[in-house]
This record gives structure tokens, C-alpha cells and sequence, in this order.
């Protein structure tokens, strides 16, 4: 009886031995998706960050500046605008986004690698039939002067103190 019970153990230690060769049981809580980027490669979709500072967000290294002016950078690529957008929504703070087919509005944003005082951005992320376009819009309000009245700080914005202009001629 010991005999046949030593050969059913022997039996039980080759079968699992045999079950196949790399064959392992996945740990506790392992799960069968696709394994993660090594640390030097992109994960699908993410976009690499380049060198080129608009107000202090980092626009996508495979996007190319095609216009730039003292308050605005215009840039484009060939990227999906949803990878855009995405880019531009883990690099920054944004007091309002609205999004729709053709375009992604980020509004009153602020790059979270900026230093302070940080520019207050416009983004907007725009769907093209062959490419993707990103406009970053520097409106960050200049500073109140120091020591004016009410009456004088309309008046620096050309407008009396119930909002009328000064001189109608003039609209800015």
C-alpha cells in the first residue's frame, strides 16, 4: 500500500513537471493585458516632449512652429488631436475645457512646470483634415498700477466708470 501511494506521488511530481515548458501559473492579481513600455519607449498614444517653450508649456516634439508673435505660438503635426489633447491635459491646470469633434479649448490654463507667476494660457487644439494644429494664447492680464483711483483705471482702458467709451471713434 505504501508503494502505491509513493508511485501516485511520483505520478502527481512528473505531471506537474510535464505541464509545459515555461509554463507558469500568472501571480495573484496578474493580468493577461499587454505588458507595460519600458521605461525609455512611449506607451500607444503618448507623445514625446520637445523643446519648444510656449509660455511655459512644453509643446510635443513631433509638432513644428509654423507662426510665433509676443503673445501667441501657432504649431502644427501629424498626431491625432485626441493625443494632443491629452499631452496638453497632464501638463497643465485649466480653469475651463470644452471639447468638441473638431477641437479641444483649454481656457485659462496655467503649464504646471511654469515658474511663478505662471502665464495664463488659451489652448486651443484643432482637428485638420491631414494634420493636428495647437494655438497657445499668452492672456495673462498685465498688473493693476499701483495708486490710481476707479475713475483713473477706466480711464487707462479708455472707457468711463459705467463701461461707455471715452471716445466712440476709438473701439479697441
Amino acid at each position: 500500500m505504501k508503494h502505491a501511494l509513493l508511485c501516485a506521488c511520483a505520478a502527481l511530481v512528473l505531471l506537474a513537471a510535464c505541464r509545459g515548458e515555461g509554463e507558469r501559473p500568472a501571480p495573484a492579481g496578474a493580468s493577461s493585458a499587454a505588458p507595460p513600455p519600458r521605461p525609455d519607449q512611449l506607451a500607444p498614444g503618448e507623445l514625446a516632449e520637445g523643446t519648444v517653450d510656449a509660455f511655459g508649456l512644453k509643446l510635443p516634439r513631433a509638432m513644428t512652429v509654423t507662426a510665433q508673435f509676443p503673445d501667441a505660438f501657432f504649431a502644427r503635426g501629424s498626431l491625432r488631436a485626441e493625443d494632443v489633447a491629452t499631452y496638453v491635459k497632464e501638463r497643465v491646470v485649466s480653469a475651463q475645457v470644452e471639447s468638441t469633434a473638431p477641437k479641444t479649448v483649454f481656457r485659462g490654463a496655467t503649464a504646471k512646470s511654469a515658474p511663478a507667476p505662471a502665464h495664463v494660457l488659451d489652448i486651443e487644439i484643432l482637428l485638420r483634415d491631414d494634420h493636428t494644429e495647437i494655438v497657445v494664447r499668452d492672456v495673462t492680464r498685465p498688473p493693476a498700477k499701483d495708486g490710481l483711483t476707479e475713475e483713473e483705471r477706466w480711464r487707462e482702458l479708455g472707457l468711463t466708470p459705467q463701461g461707455q467709451p471715452l471716445d466712440p471713434t476709438k473701439l479697441e
